[in-house]
């Protein structure tokens, strides 16, 4: 019997419903499946080179826009734009968002922008960077919904000056790894007007647009961002929302799995979602991750891989797991779908701001390199030490983008 090695993270529910139904996939193509779950921690530093050479090793795996990059440098992934062409028509392949398609296309050279290139990974779920909030406390506290930025830090320094310091007003990740860059900071860093590199491809985090945007950044986190900013984790920080313990969260807006989930949130279907703030020009940004199947290039059966992917991306699969708690859906007829419709109509204004970002100006912000990791990593160390006072954010934004030019030997 052929056989499909699939690895994937912990605490992932899409990865729970691949487990969940993998004797589906059996009975229906005959191949066995073999599954690895990794720690997310280990996951998401990308440190799972282990788990993709060697005997063994996984034939698909999960990976993001970031992470995926760096496995594409390392000539670990398998291009799919052939094999996705010429897929099933009950596979589809139209179906999907064509942002996300785009997302996952890239030339393998830094600098160049997404959307060219070879087809690296297939989409399974995707999170844009909305604002999301709670209308209770809003509405206990006088307090509207933000429209830019400066309003939402203003706004989260009067809940919690008004609550007493009960509830904190902002969520935001802070641990020291890259997505913490990657979410709600990159989404206020854009809209700010700034950019992660010039067009000569040197860094300019520390341009004039760069340090007022972290300069609000790190001011607002000191006065009214999570108490404990420096160890707050993506997943900790969902489930204290959903705990009513902060009044806003610019994040994830898969994370409406979490805070719509009676037996994890006490907000929920009393959740309120919109677009996320504009920056002082009215620049409106939305950063974007795909969480999405990628094929190692080291495959040594690769029609049998192509099979597990029609499968765990086929619109039955991803319609089924949308109900798991696997979300965004990255195909319309999913959106479009009237028991999808209706379980959303319970979330407040989730799914018109959701279906906006997706079809309008939602994007990969961020410029593709390799090492991208690495010079995230660095960025991130310099936001926490502005933070932290060991520097101003000038000089920490400045140190920051000489060591990043530095590691991709600008």
């Amino acid at each position: 019997m052929a056989k499909v090695r699939f690895c994937g993270p912990d605490t992932d529910a899409y990865v729970d419903s691949i487990v969940r139904h993998a004797d589906e996939f059996t009975a229906k193509t005959g191949v066995e499946l073999d599954i690895t779950i990794v720690p997310s921690d280990e996951y998401f530093s990308n440190q799972i080179d282990r788990y993709l050479k060697g005997p063994g090793a996984a034939d698909i795996f999960m990976s993001g826009p970031v992470l995926l990059w760096q496995h594409v440098g390392a000539g670990l992934v398998a291009p799919l734009e052939d094999l996705f062409e010429a897929s099933s028509a009950e596979f589809d392949h139209n179906d999907f968002f064509p942002s996300l398609i785009a997302s996952n296309r890239w030339s393998g050279k830094f600098g160049d922008r997404l959307g060219l290139g070879s087809l690296w990974e297939i989409p399974v779920n995707y999170e844009t960077y909305n604002l999301a909030y709670v209308p209770e406390t809003l509405s206990r506290y006088n307090v509207p919904v933000p429209q830019t930025w400066e309003e939402l830090f203003a706004l989260s320094a009067k809940i919690q000056t008004a609550s007493a310091g009960k509830i904190r007003g902002f969520a935001q990740r802070g641990i020291q790894v890259w997505h913490t860059m990657y979410t709600g900071y990159a989404t206020q860093f854009w809209a700010y007007g700034a950019e992660d590199f010039d067009e000569t491809g040197k860094c300019a985090i520390g341009s004039a647009e760069g340090i007022a945007a972290t300069s609000d950044f790190v001011a607002a986190l000191r006065e009214c961002g999570p108490s404990d900013w420096l160890n707050q984790r993506w997943y900790e920080l969902a489930l204290d929302f959903a705990d009513k313990k902060y009044g806003f969260i610019v994040d994830s807006d898969h994370y409406v799995a979490f805070y719509e989930d009676p037996s994890k949130s006490s907000i929920n279907g009393k959740t309120g979602y919109a677009l996320p703030p504009a920056g002082p020009t009215g620049r409106r940004e939305s950063n974007m991750w795909t969480w999405s199947l990628v094929m190692n290039a080291n495959a040594p059966d690769k029609s049998a891989a192509w099979q597990f992917i029609e499968w765990a991306a086929g619109k039955q699969f991803l319609l089924r797991s949308a109900f798991e708690g696997n979300m965004n859906p990255t195909r319309r007829s999913i959106w479009d779908d009237a028991s999808f419709k209706k379980v959303a109509a319970d979330w407040g204004d989730y799914y018109p701001v959701a279906r906006e970002l997706i079809e309008g100006d939602a994007r990969v912000l961020v410029t593709p390199s390799p090492r991208y990791l690495d010079l995230a990593d660095r960025w991130v160390r310099g936001i926490r030490a502005a933070f932290s006072e060991e520097v101003s954010v000038a000089d920490a934004l400045a140190s920051a983008a000489k060591d990043i030019d530095r590691l991709l030997g600008n």
